[in-house]
């Protein structure tokens, strides 16, 4: 008997400790030490394509316009 009121008692007890929502859970998985510098790598590479894509819509919007040999010119800026 004292072993099924045990579990009885298991099973009922309610957790005061809320779960983790779903921002909070991907901070602390961001903010482990072997994690951070994946975090920054993602970073640089976003960087890095969104600075690529700009030049890369400029460098379009200049062959469209007709001043293709400008191209160069802005590259070299």
């Amino acid at each position: 008997m004292h072993l099924t009121t045990l579990f009885a008692s298991a099973l009922a007890a309610d957790s005061d400790v809320a779960p983790y929502t779903g921002w909070e859970n991907i901070k602390l998985i961001a903010s482990k030490p072997d994690n951070v510098p994946i975090i920054m790598m993602v970073i640089i590479f976003a960087i890095a394509t969104y600075m690529a894509m700009r030049d890369s819509f400029k460098h379009d919007r200049l062959i469209k316009n007709g001043r293709k040999q400008d191209v160069l010119k802005t590259m070299q800026e």
